[in-house]
């Protein structure tokens, strides 16, 4: 899984997964496209699958480009997973207005995924106004859990304790800003089972190394 934190030292946030043929993308930041292809994650693909878990600019500005390049070069036409109904049509509108035409793309719920593991979208709190959503991976293995963007600490806790949850993609920031994890909220916790990842700044990224927490590549 590549990770990328969200400040203008690294770019945008989001990550991928590979599975046999498939490629699952989580997010478009800006910049995802180029990443996606310098990490060689359009190699040996025949499906792709995008997964927005909100609509703020970070997370949803290279989303257009995505889609066009995965059909005039790649020539695949990618789904996009969703679990909310109104924030489909929020995704359809904001393609729409940009000039992506809903013939270059597929919607297709969470639960018709038919991956060797299971996809759940499940709604988190983050920004006021917004729907805002984390996503839990479930193989044979256990829980794979991806934050999005949060400021639902309980929850991160939890899941903390749950034996089944392999690991934690979570966000984390200088301070909450009422919509994010604070850092000094989590440093307690598992070392061992979270990847940190969309730091707001560069010396929070170094603090979490120093810390002994694996980070977000």
């Amino acid at each position: 899984m590549l990770v990328e934190p969200t400040n203008i030292e690294f770019g945008g946030n989001g990550a991928f997964v590979k599975d046999n043929e498939n490629l699952i993308i989580i997010d478009a930041p800006e910049e995802a496209t180029k990443k996606l292809n310098d990490a060689k994650a359009f190699d040996n693909i025949n499906n792709i699958y995008i997964i927005i878990t909100h609509s703020h600019y970070d997370h949803v500005a290279g989303l257009g480009i995505l889609i066009w390049y995965s059909n005039f070069y790649l020539k695949i036409k990618p789904n996009i997973i969703y679990s909310k109904n109104r924030f489909k049509r929020t995704l359809n509108k904001l393609l729409k207005i940009t000039g992506v035409h809903d013939n270059l793309f597929t919607f297709i719920k969470d639960n018709e995924v038919n991956l060797s593991f299971k996809v759940d979208i499940l709604p988190t709190t983050h920004s006021k106004g917004l729907d805002c959503f984390g996503i839990m991976f479930t193989d044979n293995t256990g829980k794979y859990y991806y934050t999005g963007d949060t400021n639902d600490i309980n929850f991160v806790r939890k899941l903390n304790d749950e034996k089944e949850v392999k690991k934690i993609y979570c966000e984390v920031a200088t301070e909450t800003y009422d919509v994010h994890i604070k850092y000094d909220d989590i440093k307690d916790l598992d070392k061992e089972k979270f990847v940190l990842m969309h730091f707001d700044k560069i010396e929070l990224y170094n603090k979490v190394k120093k810390d002994g927490f694996n980070v977000g590549k």
